[in-house]
């Protein structure tokens, strides 16, 4: 449970930046978040690690870096490189000021698994039209905002000169203006471009260590070799839907949460409010079990393997042999120790406190994560991936362990910090994974490369079957909704939007009242003004989650909502509400975790992983429904009408 701070900061008349006006930039090791007027907000040298901008989650005092045209303004236009198509991570933003028009392109080179270079983030100012003054504002704040660096000069190769500035861990060198000291604690400089002129600014950031005059970085070789790969990256997406331009973007957004490593973060962002001023305010740059699989199953759905071959590689030596403790999540590293703590020192996003460090869910029992591990593993082989000794007996310990915790109960996918329940979505994803891993040792056996005994998938199909009349009888509520419905645990009578996936997963055809009364009760009772969902409704009380403020809608169930009605047949209805999600997005594309319909504004972590993800499912679902047949099949959304067959097969052979 979250500590009571001893002391905390407060910035009542300093306006955080919006969310809609941030760009993700990431590489596969560190992330920044860059805003629309050219400052780097919120930046750490390694996924997870402590902040050297630290704005984001405070003031001006806790971290940034502004490159712009001499005044604080915000660019006319901020673009991704190149086409839509092109699924690139290079951004381009343009001033047009009183003496001239300024072009200032942002890129951080995806490192490589096999190569040890640096975390390099380019800056390329070039002016276009006229003459035009450019200010860079250097202040980072080490240690989560609050250690201004050691600082150095560096004479490099040829002449140039570069600013050095450690503490702890970290160096952050910064070439390319002669930066000088201010009397504030900052670093500036400034330089007059006429047209046709350029000037890169090169952010290097490598461990604490005897600062070195080597060579300096080669901003305009990193670019063209950064476009060669998103282009390259680009060419494997297979998806050929309605839904393009989002579609690749989301899957482009996802990669940004994909580690060199295999881990797969949640979001590159910690502790941005659920709700301005509420507590809901959690650290989402780890790796639960579940949002990796599901990132990753959206991958492999238009065409990405390269992530999931890293990601099962990592799953099975972060695992670490024993499935029966697996927990919820681990630290991008593969560390299970994530002890939540408060920073006190930051008065956090518009001053919603606390900001977090760690996570308390990692002490939770979740099972549905099984579930989700197994889908994301078997779609991964279907669609391609070389099948790999260690990941099949993985996949065979998973079943097990659902087999042995299925009937206790748990935390559930909301991280409930209230008592532990048999959550009906936990449930569904434990009836799914066993589902799936019928059909896997069945297509196994057939293809002459046995999982399992004939006895054991007999035994993992008796298992599915009892949970899913389990389900049946014991989280279908009569008195619930308007018609009856299955509701968020056995025994209650609140609703969860997580039982949506019941029409994903094929757990009954969509012809069932049940399912039907299901989807029109959390239409009814979930749904906000502007038509999103709601996770559940939250008690003031705390009882129903632990927790006692408010939260916005959550989006990746409103995508649910979407696939759940095109599961029905319900194509208009599921498209009108597809397009007002899309309208939400920040014009560069990204999504966070929530939607606040009273003050009309992104909310929460991002980007989010779980609303791009749910976003190209839903995408896929519009397009199976449009073209009565699915354009990639991806496991679990085979009917349940072919599981009976795929069993009995499996239990003859």
């Amino acid at each position: 449970m979250p500590a009571t701070a001893t002391a905390t900061a407060t910035a009542t008349d300093y306006r955080s930046v919006p969310l809609e006006d941030l760009v993700p930039l990431a590489n596969g090791q560190a992330a920044v978040m860059l805003s629309t007027s050219g400052r780097i907000v919120y930046g750490a040298g390694q996924l997870g690690g402590s902040l050297h901008f630290a704005e984001l989650l405070g003031t001006g005092d806790h971290g940034f870096w502004h490159l712009a045209p001499t005044g604080d303004q915000r660019a006319d236009i901020t673009y991704w490189d190149g086409k839509p198509q092109d699924a690139s991570s290079i951004v381009h933003q343009e001033w047009n000021t009183p003496t001239g028009t300024v072009r200032i392109t942002t890129f951080m080179p995806f490192r490589s698994p096999y190569a040890a270079a640096p975390t390099r983030l380019h800056q390329i100012v070039e002016c276009l039209t006229g003459t035009v003054s450019v200010a860079s504002v250097f202040a980072p704040r080490f240690e989560d905002g609050r250690l201004p660096g050691f600082a150095e000069t560096l004479q490099r190769q040829g002449g140039q000169r570069a600013l050095s500035l450690s503490a702890g861990p970290v160096t952050l060198t910064l070439d390319g203006l002669d930066h000088r000291p201010d009397a504030f604690g900052r670093w500036t400089a400034e330089a007059e471009l006429p047209a046709g002129r350029q000037i890169a600014l090169t952010l290097t950031v490598t461990g604490t260590g005897p600062a070195t005059a080597s060579g300096a970085p080669s901003p305009r070789t990193d670019l063209a070799a950064a476009r060669r790969d998103a282009q390259l990256w680009a060419e494997h997406l297979t998806y050929t839907g309605a839904w393009q331009e989002p579609v690749r973007r989301s899957a482009a957004l996802l990669r940004m949460l994909c580690t060199i490593s295999g881990s797969v973060a949640a979001a590159l962002t910690s502790s941005l409010p659920e709700q301005i001023g509420g507590g809901r305010n959690w650290d989402y740059v780890a790796c639960w079990w579940r949002d990796a699989a599901e990132t990753i199953r959206a991958l492999v759905s238009v065409g990405q393997l390269r992530e999931a071959a890293r990601w099962r590689t990592w799953l099975l030596r972060a695992v670490g042999g024993d499935v029966r403790r697996m927990s919820v999540m681990r630290g991008l590293d593969g560390s299970r120790t994530l002890t939540e703590t408060e920073m006190p020192w930051l008065p956090g996003y518009e001053n919603s406190q606390p900001v977090r460090r760690g996570n308390a869910a990692a002490e939770q029992v979740q099972h549905d994560v099984y579930g989700e591990v197994l889908e994301a593993l078997i779609a991964a082989e279907i669609a391609g991936l070389a099948p790999d000794p260690a990941a099949d007996q993985l996949m065979a310990e998973l079943g097990e362990q659902i087999a042995r915790v299925w009937r206790t109960p748990d935390a559930g996918i909301w991280e409930v910090r209230g008592p532990e329940r048999h959550f009906t979505h936990s449930k569904l994803m434990c009836w799914q994974g066993l589902r799936l891993l019928v059909e896997w040792a069945h297509r196994r056996a057939a293809a002459g490369s046995p999982v399992a005994t004939g006895a054991t998938a007999a035994r993992w199909a008796d298992e599915r079957d009892l949970i899913h009349a389990d389900i049946c009888a014991r989280a279908w509520n009569p008195a619930a909704g308007v018609a009856g419905a299955f509701t968020q645990y056995y025994g209650g009578t609140e609703l969860d939007a997580a039982v949506l996936l019941m029409a994903r997963t094929g757990f009954l055809p969509a012809t069932d009242a049940r399912l039907v009364a299901t989807i029109e009760a959390i239409q009814f009772q979930l749904v906000d003004a502007d038509g999103f969902v709601r996770r559940y409704l939250p008690d003031p009380t705390g009882a129903v989650d632990g927790l006692t403020d408010d939260e916005g809608a959550f989006l990746a169930c409103s995508f649910h909502l979407v696939e759940a009605l095109a599961h029905l047949g319900r194509r208009k209805e599921a498209e009108e509400l597809f397009e007002r999600l899309l309208a939400i997005r920040s014009p560069m594309g990204v999504l966070s975790e929530m939607w606040d319909a009273k003050r009309q504004a992104l909310v929460g972590n991002l980007p989010q992983g779980f609303s791009l993800w749910a976003l190209i499912c839903a995408a896929l679902a519009l397009d199976a429904e449009a073209d009565g047949d699915r354009l990639i099949v991806l496991p679990e959304q085979r009917g349940a009408d072919r599981t009976a067959e795929a069993a009995g097969a499996v239990s003859a052979a």
